[in-house]
């Protein structure tokens, strides 16, 4: 609720650094695969996007957007999630695929809202406040990115997307 708060309340005190963001994901992937054994959670870089994988971001508040999405891929998925990373010059993408229900498309806006929750039913058994997902789109928000949700073509369950510049525009005076 305070990460939330912050975010919220005029944006965090947010120290951009040049930090590999694929690195990062192998870290959150490597993490939450120990967490769940049981399934297959794995990260999916090509050699073209890993030379562009720098980016200017706070790796903290990234790390925890992509820890909020891989952990609900995981809790939902039937036993596979795949984390796609997709960099160029200009943009990072990465996106989180799980093999489980997916997300009826009328609700793709509504996960996004603070303190909704889907299906009531899942509050007593996989606990939380519905703040996850809002918490994402607010630190992609002062990236100055999007994050978004739809299907996954692959596994079938539901695809969360992160889309942000890879460089931080440079001030220009006259």
């Amino acid at each position: 609720i305070l990460t939330y708060a912050r975010l919220e309340q005029g944006g965090p005190v947010f120290a951009l650094q040049e930090k590999s963001v694929s690195d990062i994901v192998r870290q959150v992937v490597s993490e939450q695969q120990m967490i769940r054994p049981d399934h297959t959670i794995e990260a999916d870089i090509d050699d073209e996007s890993e030379r562009w994988s720098l980016s200017d971001v706070e790796p903290r508040y990234l790390h925890r957007a992509v820890q909020n999405l891989v952990g609900n891929a995981a809790r939902y998925a039937a036993g596979r999630v795949k984390v796609h990373c997709q960099f160029d010059e200009d943009n990072c993408r990465i996106d989180v695929e799980d093999d489980g229900p997916g997300i009826p498309e009328e609700d793709w806006e509504k996960v996004f809202t603070a303190f909704a929750r889907l299906d009531d039913s899942r509050t007593r058994t996989s606990g939380g406040y519905g703040l996850g997902l809002s918490i994402v789109r607010r630190i992609l928000y002062w990236h100055g990115g999007q994050a978004f949700v739809s299907r996954s073509d692959e596994l079938g369950g539901a695809r969360f997307s992160l889309v942000w510049p890879r460089k931080k525009p440079v001030e220009h005076t006259l």
